[in-house]
This record gives structure tokens, sequence and C-alpha cells, in this order.
């Protein structure tokens, strides 16, 4: 019977040690793969596009400035991988610099595609809101009341609460704009009821260059709060100042 020598023995140890910590990083490599699989899952941008527009450009001025970020890293790469083969004459180490800078380049293509997917997606969005828009104005109107006698008897002496503040537990009654003053029945009717003043009266609005001063609503979660949120960002989208809008609550 032979006996192994000890250098041997923990040559063989050494051996499976390193075969073990390669698989394990093989492992870990494949998992992170099937995570990158679902970073930009599709049917998650396309709701942030469909409900939330102004964040979706966010996110695409974001993967452009990645993509910006891995070119400058690609030219850094590629100025090393020089520099070995004019100083150290490594053309292995400089081949596996390369390697990474094209598949880095890889990464920023992908960005680039996924980056005008998004764009593509977010002016379609666009239009179907002004399609959409476009078919409300066709319908019957609905009958917007002015200031006259009758309203102000009802309503013209009532609260009237600057639309960024608390409605938790409120129902609306009401909303002034301008001079328009409308009686509404409930949240969903407000929400109606403000799309269609906003598209007849406010329409020039929304490619106007006029600023809106930025005013920071009450943070507090509510079902109200919620319809309050939404409405002003309606108003926020036609150049409207939150200052502007008042709800009379019942």
């Amino acid at each position: 019977m032979g006996f192994f020598k000890k250098d041997e023995i923990e040559g063989k140890e050494v051996h499976v040690v390193n075969e073990i910590k390669t698989e394990t990083k093989e492992i870990e490599k494949s998992v992170f793969r099937k995570k990158n699989l679902v970073l930009f899952d599709v049917d998650t941008i396309e709701y942030v596009i469909d409900n939330f527009p102004a964040m979706s450009v966010e996110i695409q001025n974001g993967l452009n400035n990645l993509a910006n970020i891995l070119e400058d890293t690609i030219d850094y790469i590629e100025d090393k991988s020089s520099e070995i083969i004019k100083k150290n004459r490594d053309f292995k180490l400089s081949k596996d610099h390369r390697d990474t800078s094209i598949s880095i380049y890889d990464v920023v293509e992908t960005l680039g595609e996924y980056v005008k997917w998004m764009q593509d997606e977010y002016e379609k969005n666009i239009q179907n809101k002004e399609a959409k828009l476009n078919e409300i104005n066709k319908e019957p109107e609905i009958k917007i009341q002015e200031k006259n006698e009758d309203v102000s008897n009802e309503i013209i002496n009532e609260e009237e609460i600057e639309i960024y503040k608390d409605f938790s537990l409120k129902e609306p009654k009401a909303f002034k704009l301008d001079t328009n003053l409308v009686t509404v029945e409930d949240w969903d009717d407000l929400l109606v009821k403000t799309a269609e003043v906003l598209t007849k009266q406010y329409r020039e609005n929304k490619n106007s260059n006029k600023v809106i001063k930025e005013i920071k609503s009450i943070q507090k979660k509510s079902i109200q709060n919620s319809f309050r949120d939404t409405v002003i960002e309606m108003l926020i989208e036609y150049k409207i100042s939150p200052e502007d809008f008042k709800i009379i609550i019942k």
C-alpha cells in the first residue's frame, strides 16, 4: 500500500478548495444574471410610463448618465490597455482589458436601445392621452356653473381650502378655479369636471413657458389625499399653481 506525501495531500486539498470556490462564484454569477433579467422589467416600466410619466423621464435621464459613465470607463480602460503594451509588452493582459471594454460597450448599446424604447412608449402614452382628451371634448359638455346668484347663495360664503392641504376624511362639494365655481358629487366627479375645465379653458397653458412655483402638499396617507395628488398633477401639467385651485367641502 502506497502513501501520499504531505505536499501532495496539501496540493490536492488546495485544488479541491479552489474548485469549490470557482463553482461557488459561478453559482453566484448565475443567480446575479437571473436578477439582471428583472432589473428593467418591461411591464413595470410600462406602468411607470403610463402612470408616472414625469418619473419615467427621470429614469431615462439616469440611464443616459449611466451610459455616459460607462463610455468614459471604456476610454479609461483602452488607455490603460495601450500603456500595458507600450511599457510591459503584456499582450494577454491588454487583451483582457479590451475584451472587458467590448463587454461594457455591449451594455452601453443595450442601454441606448432601452432608453429609445422608453422614449417611444412615452410619446405613445402622450399621444393616447391627447386622443382621449379630444374624445372628451367631442362628448356633450358638462355644464360648468359660473358664479351667479344661485351658486353664490349656496356656496360663495363657505370656506375654500387650497388643494395642497390635507383632505383626509373630507368630501368635496365644489371647486373654484379663477372664475369657475363648479359643484361636484364626490372625488371622482371632481376629477372628471376638473379635466373638463382644464381641457376646454387652459389647453394653451400646456405649451407656455409659464413657471409654476413649487408647493409641497401635506403628506398624509388617505384615499382623499390620493385624489388630491391626482388633481395637483393635472394642474401642474396645465401650468396652474395649486394655490389657485380651492375646494369647498361638504
